[in-house]
């Protein structure tokens, strides 16, 4: 009786309820891929790694992949605080007046400002030491379009802890710099110096038509249980039953109900009852 009601909920009451007005193709999108993954985890065996796997999987194809490997509905903003940085890190070799200084190159992405750094440590436990920096050549450029380029003037000595940065005034999808480097001949192999690419961060473009389907699955991907994808769809579907939930309830009560332990016996018989009273 108890696995004719389990089977009786998942193919007739699970059926889905289209509530939803389904001439916006955004709403059907959306509820569409609730109930997908609702059927998902209505599986016994999902795991949240399964969940994951299918948020992304789908997020991923809701940003609509482009050749180039971005994404058509996804933008780079500047970030509120400092943003990330994609450092790059060269050792310097050549002695500081001889006739070849290192040439230091290095390339980016996404990124808004370029710095020059010479940090105060070459490694956990060991001090740098002053790095002499020339020019600095810096192109930049989106898709396919002529790149553009800059120099700047650095042409000093820089200390250990010391940095010079160079705003872009824009994001830009690629981004290189290159300049000659030196040290003092004491130095040579045990100094280092950095070029630091300051990135922007992705964020899902507002005017996606799928972009609030895309915020619901990063919610349940962050909580991936069956409260969340309930209320996910009542947000959306007038009279919505919270299946994921009751299904819930009801294998717990059949659990209890087959223990050898009376009172867990009880339990389960008083939370089938409940969970069937839910159901009218």
């Amino acid at each position: 009786m108890r696995r004719a009601l389990l089977f009786l909920f998942t193919t007739v009451v699970a059926a889905p309820v289209f509530a939803v007005d389904f001439s916006d193709c955004g709403a059907a999108t959306h509820i569409a891929n609730l109930y997908e993954l609702r059927a998902l985890m209505m599986r016994r065996y999902t795991s949240s790694s399964d969940v994951e796997r299918w948020v992304d999987r789908r997020t991923d194809e809701l940003r609509e992949p482009v050749p180039d490997g971005g994404y058509r509905w996804v933008r780079y903003v500047r970030p509120t605080g400092s943003g990330p940085v994609d450092k790059k890190v060269h050792t310097v070799r050549a002695v500081n007046g001889s006739s070849d200084a290192d040439s230091f190159e290095a390339r980016g992405q996404h990124a808004f400002a370029v710095r020059v750094v010479v940090p105060s440590k070459r490694s956990m436990f060991k001090g740098n030491n002053p790095v002499y920096v020339g020019d600095v050549q810096i192109q930049y450029n989106n898709g396919n379009a002529v790149p553009r380029t800059r120099t700047e003037h650095i042409n000093r000595w820089m200390q250990p802890d010391t940095s010079q940065t160079f705003d872009l005034n824009g994001i830009y999808d690629y981004v290189s710099a290159s300049t000659q480097v030196s040290t003092d001949k004491r130095d040579a192999n045990e100094a280092v110096a950095e070029i630091h690419f300051v990135q922007a961060v992705s964020q899902d473009d507002p005017a996606n038509p799928a972009y609030s389907t895309i915020k619901a699955l990063q919610r349940i991907r962050s909580t991936p249980d069956a409260a969340t994808v309930d209320s996910e769809i009542a947000a959306v579907e007038t009279d919505s039953i919270p299946m994921l939930t009751l299904l819930k309830d009801l294998r717990r009560a059949d659990e209890l109900m087959r223990s050898d332990k009376t009172d867990e016996q009880e339990k389960g018989n008083k939370l089938m009852r409940e969970t069937l009273r839910r159901l009218r």
